[in-house]
């Protein structure tokens, strides 16, 4: 199967995109929240500033009445959020006990994200945008013409979430429009943002969209042949190279003027979005089975065997230790050289993707109906411990 894998690398001149230092990081912003939202931060490199679980103990699970595909944010305070196919948002203290739920009107595929003030926000195939207090209150909705399978982007004064009505939206955190972008198919990804604030997000037909600050299009991109759901969403590196999957397999390098850098052709379909190491390496899954780690040049770093096909979107500890689900029902913790460290086997497909919480335990749904609470009481490397 390696052997078949082909690397293919396109030459180019590339911009790399510089900051004034006058400016401060929207980022910055994202460092007091655990897992602030789908892919942690707002560059979705699925990276933590805490070395995760060491074993696969179980901490604890949550069980509900359908599966979870959406993938869990962690608070300041331990609490952890997710969303349901039965259509509620729960909230969850640090022990695992429940502290909410929220019933709206559709399933809740996406992945809530956490504001600076404690909102919770997220969107429903019922059409709605949510906002949603700590203690479980419906502070205002946004009414769209699409389900919404996009799980949202949140900056210290903006939202931005895509939608399957072609619409792109930013928001204001009180609800109201700031602008929209009309793309020519339906948006199912979650959009990522560059430091200078534009938004990057994937189209459904494999069109890559970048958009500046007002709304407007600085350029398009035909990467791939489609994405899949809300899995499939761009990751950025910190000099602004892109980094998408497509439905024809291919894992795609995109320059910040929107030419594509290098590709990586799996065979199989990359529905994981990406998570970008501190040394800059990109992690993915492919439906082939295999979770690669690919050099920023386009070399192969490693390459690991799952059991079954891969949606589920890495998170990477700061250790680099690699958590991943597969389809094979198991939660996979991969060390920096591309080993196994532990995995944790529940009762179906995982397609939840990982969050990492304070002191590293490990928070994943699967389609048996739980959310898992793996291992803890592991070290921080770079900020302080939110856990009591």
């Amino acid at each position: 199967m390696l052997k078949k894998m082909r690397f293919y690398i396109i030459p180019c001149i590339y911009i790399i995109v510089t900051i004034l230092i006058q400016f401060k990081s929207i980022h910055a912003e994202d460092a007091e929240i655990p897992w602030k939202m789908f892919r942690r931060d707002l560059r979705h490199t699925g990276q933590s500033p805490f070395i995760g679980a060491q074993n696969n103990d179980l901490k604890w699970s949550f069980k509900i009445d359908t599966r979870i595909t959406s993938s869990p944010a962690v608070g300041c305070d331990g609490a952890v959020y997710f969303g349901s196919v039965d259509g509620r948002l729960y909230a969850l203290n640090q022990d695992g006990a429940q502290k909410w739920a929220l019933q709206v009107g559709d399933e809740i595929t996406a992945s809530p994200a956490i504001g600076s003030n404690g909102i919770i926000y997220v969107g429903s195939r019922d059409k709605k945008m949510y906002a949603i207090s700590p203690e479980g209150k419906v502070e205002w909705t946004y009414n769209t013409e699409g389900i919404i399978i996009s799980s949202a982007a949140v900056t210290g004064d903006s939202l931005y979430f895509g939608s399957d009505d072609n619409i792109l939206y930013a928001l204001s955190l009180d609800g109201k429009l700031k602008w929209k972008f009309i793309a020519p198919s339906h948006l199912k990804a979650s959009p990522s943002l560059w430091d200078d604030g534009s938004v990057c997000i994937f189209g459904e037909r494999g069109t890559l969209h970048a958009i500046s600050t007002d709304g407007a299009e600085k350029w398009a991109k035909k990467v791939g042949t489609g994405v899949y759901s809300s899995f499939s969403s761009p990751s950025i590196g910190k000099d602004g190279v892109v980094y998408v999957g497509t439905d024809n397999g291919r894992m795609v390098a995109i320059n910040p003027d929107g030419q594509i850098r290098w590709y990586v052709n799996t065979g199989k379909a990359v529905h994981s979005s990406p998570a970008i190491g501190n040394d800059g390496s990109i992690v993915f899954g492919s439906y082939n089975g295999f979770v690669y780690a690919i050099h920023a040049d386009c070399k192969l770093k490693w390459s690991f065997k799952t059991g079954g096909w891969i949606e589920s979107s890495p998170a990477i500890d700061a250790e680099g230790t690699v958590y991943i689900g597969s389809s094979d029902g198991k939660l996979y913790a991969i060390n920096s050289a591309g080993n196994l460290k532990w995995s944790f086997q529940t009762k179906d497909v995982i397609e939840s993707s990982p969050a990492i919480g304070p002191k590293g335990t490990i928070y994943i749904g699967s389609n048996d109906n739980y959310l898992y609470a793996i291992g803890g009481e592991g070290t921080n490397a770079s900020a302080p411990l939110f856990d009591k």
